[in-house]
Order: structure tokens, then sequence, then C-alpha cells
């Protein structure tokens, strides 16, 4: 048992509307003619397979509302599947677009069953972890979300270590007590956009994207890979999607965008067989 504490165009003006004549906008009669009217969307960007998400799973009901902090409920992939999870603040809540978006952990829910430890002075007590999640390798971690200022105080600190300490193998490989420290702003903005493209339904630029690469064999960015491939935005939705599967990695720290440089993982130099 192991516990790691993270030290963590331009707005019209009177001036460009002069001499501009105002056009009567004509409505169709009937909303069949405004659908077929419509422009044709962008099947990269069609919510495919984002169904409505299943119910929490959560031990411990979350309050809809509190004065002292911020509630909010996201939809999460775990075990292949898609559900909602609450947590009760933004620090949260910004720690569980992080650990879905990045760590895709197998299984993941926030408010666990309470786990039962002995404090320092032999009494028995109840304590629920923020999230519980079971990671690609199968280690199965309790997760604890906590501003620095408290955990500052030792309290948080010392009680994560005696839970650490009075869990046994069966039950849990991993404590973490998570603060906003090392929480960046391009961490949390990777994670939201990797959750963003799972929404997108598989492409065949995925493969053009992995031939261009393989091809260099050597790092490109994703602006050269989608200049190549001459599909525009399309190329760029399968390049995120597929740094998201891990076959892709990104050279550099920072934000994920058409300046990041890529590699193809080291398992993946020879053309994979994609599995979606």
């Amino acid at each position: 048992m192991s516990i790691r504490l993270s030290a963590t165009e331009a707005a019209p003006t009177s001036e460009n509307l002069a001499g501009r004549e105002l056009r009567k906008v004509s409505w169709p009669a009937d909303l069949e003619t405004a659908l077929l009217e419509l422009p044709p969307y962008l099947p990269a960007f069609e919510p495919a397979y984002w169904n409505d998400p299943g119910e929490s799973l959560a031990a411990r009901h979350v309050a809809p509302r509190s004065k002292g902090s911020a509630r909010a409920t996201l939809p999460i992939t775990s075990e292949g599947a898609y559900r909602i999870i609450s947590v009760e603040s933004g620090l949260e809540y910004n720690w569980a677009i992080v650990i879905d978006g990045l760590l895709r952990p197998e299984y993941m829910v926030e408010q666990p069953e309470p786990i039962c430890f002995y404090d320092i002075d032999g009494i028995e007590r109840e304590h629920t972890f923020d999230f519980f999640i079971v990671t690609a390798d199968s280690r199965r971690i309790y997760i604890q979300v906590k501003p620095l200022i408290f955990v500052e105080r030792g309290f948080w600190d010392s009680t994560m270590k005696l839970i650490a300490s009075q869990l046994c193998a069966d039950h849990a490989d991993e404590v973490l007590l998570l603060t906003e420290v090392g929480l960046h702003p391009d961490t949390v903005a990777n994670a939201k956009l990797l959750r963003y493209v799972r929404r997108c339904p598989p492409l065949a630029a995925e493969d053009v994207v992995l031939d261009l690469l393989a091809s260099a064999g050597a790092t490109s960015t994703i602006e050269e890979l989608v200049a190549a491939s001459g599909l525009g935005g399309v190329a760029f939705v399968a390049a995120l999607r597929l740094i998201d599967r891990g076959w892709l990695v990104v050279f550099e720290e920072g934000r994920i965008g058409y300046g990041s440089r890529v590699f193809l993982a080291a398992a993946r130099f020879e053309h994979p067989q994609r599995v979606i």
C-alpha cells in the first residue's frame, strides 16, 4: 500500500453599417422546409454514440445545492459505458475531467462505499473518498481532493496516511491526495479536448494520419499531418482521437494544438488494426 500526495468579424458599428442595405429575412412556412434548408453538418463532429448516460453509482448522495461550494455533474466513460458522476466543488470537477480525459480508467465512481479505519486514539471511524478508480493496468486507487489550504493544516495528510496504512492489499493499491497545485490549465484543457473527440465516430482519416506519420519516420506537427492529408479539420480530429487512444504520443508538454509535435507510440510502428 502506498500513498502519493500531489503537490498538484468585428462587432458592427454605425460606421461600418452605414450604406449597407438591410435585407428582410423571410422564414419558411413550415418546419419541414426549414429542416431541408439547413446547411449540411460535418459528420466528424456528430455526437454519434454519446447517448444519454446512465445514473450515478455513488454510495453517498451529493446534495444538489450548497452555499459554500459548487455542484456539478458530468458524463464519464466507465466499464465501456457512459455514466453520470456528481462532484461537490470546482476542484473536484477539474480533477474528474483530467482523470477521465487523460488517465482513462477502466472504472470510476464518485463517493464510493465508505472505508472503516481506526484513528490515532483507536476509535473506529468511516471515511468516504471523492473517487475510486481502477486503472487500465488494474491498479485500484482511492482519491481524495482537497484545496491546498486545508492540506497544509496537517489533518488531511496524516489522515490519508493513516487510512492507507490500514487498507489491505486485497482492497486497494494506492491512496491519492490531490490539490490544485500542479493542476495546470493546459492539463485541464487537454483533458476536455480528448474527452470531446471521443464523441466523434471512427474516421477513415485516422488511417491516413497513421500512414503519413509512419512514412515520415520521425516527429511531425499535427499541422503538417493535416496539410499533407488534404482533409482539413477532419484530420485534426483524427489525430486527436489517435492521441486519446495512445497510438500517437505528444512530444512536448503544453496545450495540444496544431503546433504540437507527435510521433508513433513504440508499439505502433507497424500499422495497427484499429480497435474502436
